[in-house]
């Protein structure tokens, strides 16, 4: 029974209507997005009708839905379930786990759902057609437009689903398979890494043989695939690369020394170092007879120490630094120590003056009066020690 013109239409209008419901539904996703959500989900919409035909059609031919209500009634349930788990999915998205969890794998195992009447409408070239412009592309246009899509709203992050574990897994084997998997690395490098474990497992393979057996075809056919291998990890030219060759043929080679090799129990407790704890127990008792004793003595403020008299001139308490002299006082203390041949520091000290400005003062007495008389070091001493 091939419906009428006004059921066909009436059909599509009511997909586009439940559509516009959910349009309507995510509206405040699609107002704060850019024009191309919206063009995006105006797309999805006309992939969901494409694969809302696709239904209608299937209804009636394999599901012997020959009454026109019953198909209007009916074809549109997996459209109206992809709507729904694309809603959930993204209401997780927002939630706490911020995943798109169950919801997110309906809409994908609808979608695989639905390409199986295309094929059965269509066959495989039509078929194909039908499902790719129809469920498949109105998924990943809804997920695209809601945001439900991961990578999409959140470029860095990665999903931890069942699917995407196993993928990943599988893609990390297969590159390690390749001998890519490790990253910054060149088809040159990549090339001369695999030169050099080949040359590493022909060496340790000949140096197995016996002097005998080297000599024969299968020893010389050997050799010269080392020396093609050898060539091309260019270990002669690349000192890095030769000591990697060198480190992985010494552990192959010695691989053997594992089985002797002496390792502490890991079962038994750890016995500590002898010298050690001694060290360790001789400084604690030290450190606690320290506080005991300091802990004996009242305490003092440093005002409360006496001056230190040594007998020197210039000598005071640390917490009493010396007083400093006047403009006319610093420079006959500076004059005279220019006359009789003391030191820029030591004048500097007796004039409470800064040594930058005693050598100014000096160089410019050194101008007006001639050199400068300069004692000897038995001199200088006594200098300095008169009070």
């Amino acid at each position: 029974m091939i419906a009428s013109p006004a059921v066909l239409i009436g059909g599509g209008l009511g997909v586009l209507v439940v559509a516009s419901v959910v349009v309507r539904r995510a509206g405040r996703h699609l107002r704060r997005g850019t024009p191309t959500i919206r063009v995006a989900a105006l797309a999805a919409v006309g992939c969901t009708a494409y694969s809302a035909d696709t239904s209608w059609r299937f209804a009636a031919d394999y599901l012997d839905m020959a009454g026109a209500v019953e198909r209007a009634a009916m074809f549109g349930a997996a459209e109206l379930a992809l709507f729904a788990t694309a809603l959930m999915a993204r209401q997780n998205l927002n939630g706490p786990n911020a995943a798109p969890g169950v919801p997110g794998v309906l809409v994908w195992a609808i979608t695989g759902v639905q390409i199986i009447p295309a094929y059965a409408e269509s066959g495989l070239v039509g078929g194909t057609v039908r499902a790719f412009v129809g469920p498949v592309m109105a998924a990943m246009l809804w997920h695209l437009a809601m945001g439900i899509e991961l990578r999409h709203r959140k470029p860095e992050a990665s999903s931890n689903g069942f699917g995407a574990l196993v993928a990943r897994e599988l893609r990390e084997r297969f590159l390690s398979r390749l001998g890519i998997a490790e990253r910054h690395r060149d088809a040159a490098q990549i090339t001369r890494d695999r030169a050099t474990v080949r040359a590493v497992a022909l060496a340790s393979c000949l140096a197995e043989m016996s002097p005998a057996r080297r000599d024969k075809r299968r020893g010389r056919r050997i050799a010269r695939r080392l020396s093609v291998a050898v060539a091309r990890a260019s270990v002669g030219s690349d000192r890095e690369q030769r000591r990697v060759l060198l480190d992985q043929l010494a552990a192959r080679r010695n691989a053997t020394a594992l089985a002797t090799i002496a390792l502490p129990s890991p079962w038994g407790e750890r016995s500590l170092d002898p010298t050690a704890s001694a060290l360790a127990a001789h400084t604690r008792a030290q450190m606690a007879r320290a506080t005991a004793s300091i802990r004996q003595y009242p305490r003092t403020l440093f005002t409360d120490l006496p001056p230190v008299d040594d007998g020197s001139e210039g000598s005071r308490s640390p917490e009493r630094p010396p007083a400093k002299l006047d403009a006319t006082e610093a420079m006959t203390a500076i004059e005279r120590g220019w006359a009789e041949g003391l030191s820029v520091r030591e004048t500097a000290r007796r004039a409470t003056r800064a040594p930058s400005y005693v050598h100014g003062v000096f160089v410019r007495l050194d101008a007006e009066r001639g050199p400068r008389p300069v004692n000897s070091p038995a001199e200088s001493a006594s200098h300095t020690a008169k009070p």
